[in-house]
């Protein structure tokens, strides 16, 4: 190798991630916007909502993991950032193991463990699992 950390693992990841992202919390968001009934009560898609029912703050969530594909696109000298990579990867795995606590003591929320929790602790081990290591890296790390 020429001393570089390769990237493609986690850019793949990474565009992945923004796929999925792009997908499930776009038409989430336009979904919770039009107040569509397949997420209303007794609809197909209820399930995707957390109680209670709060529209202005669903939509601010659903904006924030919407950002997701931004990931995608960060160029691949912020990829060798292993503070950037760090930070991304502790916040998400903060925010799902907060999500995972409070999806286990209410009953009623423990399919969350398989849909929000697993998003943001998917992104956390993904990053973590991929990030670049190597001679570029540990210059990058102790220079800063």
């Amino acid at each position: 190798m020429n001393g570089r950390p390769s990237l493609k693992g986690l850019t793949l990841f990474l565009n992945v991630y923004g796929v999925v992202s792009v997908v499930l919390f776009g038409g989430l968001f336009v979904l919770t916007l039009t107040d569509a009934s397949i997420i209303q009560e007794g609809g197909a898609l209820r399930f995707m909502r957390w109680e209670p029912l709060a529209k202005h703050i669903e939509l601010m969530f659903e904006g924030v993991y919407l950002s997701g594909p931004c990931t995608s696109l960060w160029p691949p000298a912020t990829l060798a950032k292993p503070f950037f990579i760090a930070f991304t990867a502790w916040a998400n795995a903060v925010h799902g193991l907060i999500m995972l606590a409070q999806s286990l003591v209410m009953p009623m929320f423990h399919y969350k463990i398989l849909t929000d929790v697993a998003y943001c602790l998917i992104l956390a081990a993904g990053l973590v699992i991929l990030r670049p290591r190597g001679a570029t890296m540990d210059a990058s790390f102790a220079a800063h």
